[in-house]
């Protein structure tokens, strides 16, 4: 067994250079190009880097959009509520919103609103 095993070594060191030299050139070949491809479809495919900077930024953006219709739902709420108050101010806010969306207004009409110094 010996022999047999020394016999095998001695055999692998008689072959020539591009028989030993081959297998590891094809096998780096391979690896280097799986590498590349790897790397290929990590930035390209459809969850790639690119794609997630894209999504990352449309995040932000409908978070600033969301911020935007969250404020414009809050007026819209405080609109409503003065609606539901009898007062003075209600009246006034019935005539803008007349005015405004009612057609009611001269073209070069100006409107003045005093805000009153308890409100603030």
């Amino acid at each position: 067994m010996i022999r047999l095993n020394e016999n095998n070594i001695n055999n692998y060191l008689y072959k020539p250079f591009y028989k030993r030299v081959g297998l590891y050139i094809v096998i780096s070949f391979i690896m280097i190009t799986l590498n590349f491809s790897a790397l290929f479809h990590l930035i390209n495919s459809e969850n790639g880097i690119l794609k997630l900077r894209e999504i990352n930024h449309q995040i932000k953006r409908n978070g600033y959009d969301l911020s935007l219709i969250k404020k414009n739902n809050t007026a819209l709420e405080d609109k409503i509520l003065r609606f539901s108050n009898k007062s003075k101010e209600n009246l006034d806010l019935i005539d803008e919103v007349i005015r405004e969306n009612l057609g009611y207004s001269i073209i070069n009409e100006k409107v003045i609103i005093f805000k009153n110094s308890s409100n603030n």
